[in-house]
């Protein structure tokens, strides 16, 4: 019985030790995997809490970009030159296409969207045979219109996609085109106004950040950070719409009837130096980029030069009174249409003999204007032209400017002297020529000449663009002088008399200048045809120049190719702007009745 009950207490003793080795076991085993645990929460929890909480919140959250607008380019009155077209992208994901489907798709998108069908087949079918229909999407067409998209969408084809956008519009189609310029792909500007004022046009684009669940659905708690969306600034410029488009409509009259080569035209405030109006021939529409060559969309206003021919003169014999060498009444043998110089002929189209300076402005004498120039020297002669800005650019802005062709006194040949008054071997822009009868319209004052009137952000704050000050090139009585010989240019016995306006004063040059080709004057009959003057001549309200370079049917003198259009521009220009008559009655102007010399 004894033993009995001591081999129960042992095996008791036994199970006792044996269940708390067993949870002795069990408790260390727990401690450990609780260790472990913990150590791995700790681990998650502190040490890679920033990494994984960024984790989560980027597989959560979605950043979507918000596009601006970019800014639109208007005229001084506020008439829009460029803007925006929403649109659509349109876009293919050929792998939710299938292949029997094919046909029939891209039959639907060339009909609907007047894509070329071999086009379309050949993005299509490239990715279907070359195995790489894993590629996510074709391009199918960008700048859709909205009705077109919505009809295409209309017939639910597969794996097709829309996507919102907008494209540059241009609602004046040629209108300003050469100044305008135009943007790239990118929508960044490459030409014209939208390069000068890229970075004005270009909106800042924001992003809009917010949490989602595991369907994509918008978590509306709390607020997340967001850039805000600020679109381009508008620009206007100096252009008058309403001038632009009589501009344009007599430059293509005149291109109709005389045929250049090319043509232009432009007109300036000589008081503010605004450009008012600027044309050229041919042109080309930027909504249409499919005749969009170099020869069109260069605005050869600024980046070609021409040898401006006798309207120089105007300009050589201002320096000319300035520095006090002549006036007006000091007198000149004209040789009756023929002269040596350097043993060189220079020939006047008619046989003057003795002319005051004023008769040889008139007459538009070569031999006269050429003596003047002899009179006044080489660095006389040559600091009357830089004082008038040519040589460089007028600083316009725009990249391609050029600074014309005015070589130094030292590089100068015997025949410089005679010819350079004269318009021959100094090749001027448009603009430059401009500019310099600018001065001569402002009392000897040359203001620079700008595009850009202000610029307008999209929360209203006005920028004025102030242009730098004047700079004097004439004494005032000096200006005065010149225009007065001017005048009698456009009036009876003068070179211009179709530049003449009823009822108002014009002060203006023609220009006749032997086109330099291949580095010849001769040998191929191709000629400029100019002329630049202002209006009225007593108080001008704008400067016009018209240019036509190589016409070749009729004559190809700027009297009666360029004078013309003067005065169809002119006439309807002072009726816009509203300037009244400054001649009590036009039949009173003849070559009697001259500009009264100051």
């Amino acid at each position: 019985m004894a033993t009995e009950q001591v081999e129960a207490v042992r095996a008791v003793t036994m199970y006792r030790e044996a269940y708390a080795f067993r949870i002795t076991i069990v408790g260390i085993l727990l401690a450990v995997v609780f260790g472990i645990f913990s150590s791995w929460f700790f681990h998650l929890q502190i040490t890679r809490h920033e990494e994984l909480h960024a984790k989560a919140r980027q597989m959560y959250t979605t950043r979507e970009k918000r596009v601006g607008n970019r800014g639109a380019i208007c005229d001084r009155r506020g008439h829009v030159l460029v803007g925006n077209k929403f649109c659509k992208d349109v876009r293919a994901d050929l792998t939710r296409m299938p292949d029997e489907q094919l046909p029939y798709i891209i039959s639907c998108i060339a009909g609907e969207l007047a894509v070329d069908r071999a086009l379309l087949e050949r993005r299509f079918y490239s990715r279907a045979l070359d195995g790489t229909r894993t590629y996510k999407e074709v391009v199918v067409k960008n700048g859709v219109d909205i009705a077109d998209a919505a009809r295409l969408s209309a017939l639910k084809l597969p794996g097709i996609r829309f996507l919102d956008s907008q494209r540059r519009v241009y609602p004046k189609d040629e209108m300003l085109a050469n100044v305008l310029g135009f943007v790239n792909i990118d929508y960044q500007g490459v030409y014209g106004i939208e390069s000068l004022c890229n970075e004005s046009l270009s909106p800042n684009h924001g992003e809009i950040t917010y949490e989602h669940d595991r369907q994509g659905r918008p978590l509306h708690r709390g607020t997340l950070p967001q850039q805000q969306v600020l679109d381009g600034k508008s620009v206007y410029l100096t252009i008058e719409e309403p001038i632009q488009y009589i501009v344009e409509k007599e430059l293509r009259a005149m291109v109709e009837e005389f045929v250049p080569e090319r043509a232009c035209a432009i007109m300036a405030n000589p008081r503010t130096g605004a450009i008012m109006a600027m044309a050229q021939w041919p042109t080309y529409n930027p909504n249409d980029r499919t005749e969009m060559a170099p020869s069109r969309w260069r605005n050869h206003m600024v980046s070609d030069v021409y040898d401006p021919g006798s309207t120089m003169k105007c300009i050589v014999v201002a320096g000319a009174i300035d520095y006090g060498v002549v006036d007006l009444e000091t007198e000149f043998d004209c040789e009756h249409g023929l002269w040596y110089y350097c043993r060189t002929p220079l020939r006047d189209s008619h046989g003057y003999g003795i002319l005051n300076v004023s008769d040889i402005i008139c007459k538009s004498s070569n031999i006269g204007t050429a003596k003047i120039g002899v009179t006044m020297g080489k660095n006389r002669l040559f600091q009357t032209l830089r004082r008038f800005g040519f040589g460089k650019p007028t600083g316009i802005g725009f990249d391609d400017e050029s600074a014309g062709l005015l070589r130094r006194p030292a590089k100068w040949d015997c025949l410089s002297v005679t010819r350079f008054p004269i318009g021959q071997g100094v090749s001027v822009t448009p603009l430059q020529m401009t500019q310099a009868y600018c001065a001569l319209a402002n009392n000897g004052e040359m203001p620079q000449l700008h595009l850009i009137d202000r610029i307008i952000s999209s929360d209203a704050k006005v920028e004025a663009v102030v242009p730098p000050p004047h700079r004097l090139v004439l004494r005032g009585n000096t200006a005065s002088k010149i225009v007065s010989a001017m005048v009698r240019v456009t009036q009876p016995g003068g070179t211009a008399r179709k530049a003449a306006v009823p009822g108002h004063s014009v002060a203006g040059k023609t220009g006749t200048s032997q086109k330099l080709v291949n580095g010849s004057y001769s040998g191929h009959g191709k000629f400029i045809a100019s002329f630049i003057g202002f209006a009225p001549a007593s108080d001008p309200a704008f400067v016009l120049l018209v240019m036509a370079d190589s016409p070749s049917t009729g004559t190809y003198y700027g009297g009666a190719v360029a004078a013309p259009t003067f005065s169809r521009i002119a006439k309807q220009t002072l009726r816009y702007l509203a300037v009244p008559p400054d001649l009590a009655d036009q039949m009173s102007v003849n070559a009697t009745t001259s500009w009264p010399h100051p």
